[in-house]
């Protein structure tokens, strides 16, 4: 069943569109300055990354479909291949898909290659926006994330938007209150603790935490880069004007074999061969492991009822602090809805897009789709969502600690996809004990993705 507030939003235009053919607008005063109706017939095409918000996507086309006209064709690929997929497509530049779900790793990818169209003039013409679309509700720092200026190693929240956001997560840790209350301990704050943790729970034949581990990109992009960054490491720096890696630091050496530290303390050796998210968050929710340190989403989707063994059991708290008198600065990733620069359906391409991440579609989502962190400040605020995430322990909490330093935490630049792959195969070789210490593999790791930036003349 749809959720009350995106039925209101159906009948509200249904009954605009009747009431401008009646005549009888006087009571209502519906706004007729927007065709609902006005690309009724073209055929879009949409690319999704197999995700819950995709789900709450796909649960409205046919919705969608019936208020504009407007037929969808879409396909949804799962995360570890959608970004070739999503690639090749685009790099065909023959307009297909018209729209593909995006976030700021993607952009950094897609948009100096002029593949996506920038959306500022789109926003900026009143006459494409519909009723109540309203811009300025997005939650600042989920727009941030999907902006860039395009000049490698300058910051996200800069330049051109290039998608408009649904949701965003951030990454923290989630435990097992259960098994945590068998053994009488108490939630983690510090790295350290998190290390005694593992410890006791080890001794009692419990793994104590998941983390992603694979050679593709997505297994840095939470824990992992969180991490890293509160130790003060950088992923980039500039030097002599050329982005140059700075993965071989003394703080990127000491984040990183803290990371293998934990590995090795806290989970088991099969999972240091491979542990991509979705088996991470598995163990979670079967009761494998008795803590997730990951982004939120993952963790949120094994406690709902009936979705695994533990929902119910599992709580959030705030991402371990390095320093426990520093605030922790927290990886952001939105998803949005980018669009093809080669499309031929740009306006309805438009129209699907704010449909999909209005405040309503998104109210509904947050409520009745498991879209855990809505991109509307509108919704976050909205009593029935506080009341509704309220239900899920230590999730506002987190939510609140953890937002106002949370920001994307790499730095964007036209490789990065490459380059973090490559930065992926060698934290995974060191958690293997392939190198003969950490610093002599992020010495080689720092010598390949400077020659990966040369190559492509991203380091310019």
């Amino acid at each position: 069943m749809l959720g009350s507030s995106f039925h209101k939003f159906t009948v509200r235009i249904c009954a605009c569109l009747l009431l401008l053919i009646a005549g009888c607008g006087t009571q209502t005063k519906p706004d007729y300055s927007y065709n609902w109706r006005a690309f009724q017939g073209e055929r879009i095409h949409v690319m999704l990354s197999q995700h819950p918000y995709s789900a709450a996507v796909v649960q409205q086309l046919r919705q969608f479909e019936s208020m504009t006209g407007i037929k969808v064709n879409y396909i949804i690929t799962p995360e570890d291949y959608y970004v070739d997929k999503l690639d090749l497509a685009l790099n065909d530049r023959r307009g297909s898909p018209d729209v593909f779900m995006t976030g700021s790793h993607y952009i950094w990818e897609h948009a100096p290659k002029r593949l996506m169209q920038p959306l500022d003039e789109f926003l900026a013409d009143p006459a494409t926006l519909v009723p109540d679309y309203d811009p300025q509700d997005f939650a600042p720092k989920a727009v941030d994330s999907l902006k860039w200026n395009l000049l490698d190693g300058d910051p996200a929240g800069t330049g051109s938007l290039w998608a408009v956001p649904i949701g965003f997560e951030l990454s923290s840790l989630a435990y097992n209150k259960r098994i945590f209350g068998q053994y009488g301990l108490e939630a983690p704050h510090t790295l350290n603790d998190l290390l005694n943790r593992c410890e006791t729970l080890r001794g009692n034949g419990i793994d104590g935490l998941s983390l992603r581990i694979s050679e593709k990109w997505n297994s840095l992009s939470s824990s992992f880069i969180t991490m890293f960054a509160n130790f003060g490491a950088n992923d980039f720096v500039m030097e002599n004007g050329r982005l140059r890696s700075a993965v071989n630091s003394d703080k990127a050496v000491e984040a990183t074999e803290m990371w293998v530290k934990l590995v090795h303390s806290c989970s088991s050796v099969s999972s240091w061969r491979q542990n991509p998210w979705n088996e991470a968050s598995a163990d979670l929710g079967a009761g494998k492991v008795a803590m997730l340190f990951d982004a939120d989403i993952n963790a949120y989707m094994q406690n709902v009822e009936g979705y695994s063994k533990e929902s119910g059991n599992i709580v959030f708290t705030p991402a371990p602090l390095v320093n426990p008198n520093v605030k922790v600065a927290s990886n952001l990733w939105a998803w949005g809805l980018g669009m093809n620069n080669a499309s031929n359906h740009k306006e309805a391409s438009w129209l699907f897009m704010q449909y999909f991440t209005s405040k309503d579609f998104i109210r509904w989502a947050a409520l009745n789709a498991n879209l855990v962190h809505p991109a509307r400040r509108s919704v976050m605020a909205d009593k029935d969502y506080v009341r509704h995430i309220r239900k899920v322990e230590g999730l506002e909490q987190t939510l609140n600690e953890q937002l106002e330093n949370a920001r994307t935490l790499f730095t964007p630049h036209a490789s990065f996809f490459d380059t973090t792959n490559e930065w992926a195969s060698a934290l995974k070789k060191m958690v293997n004990g392939e190198y003969a210490d950490t610093r002599q593999g992020l010495d080689e790791l720092k010598r390949k993705i400077d020659n990966l930036l040369d190559e492509a003349g991203t380091s310019q």
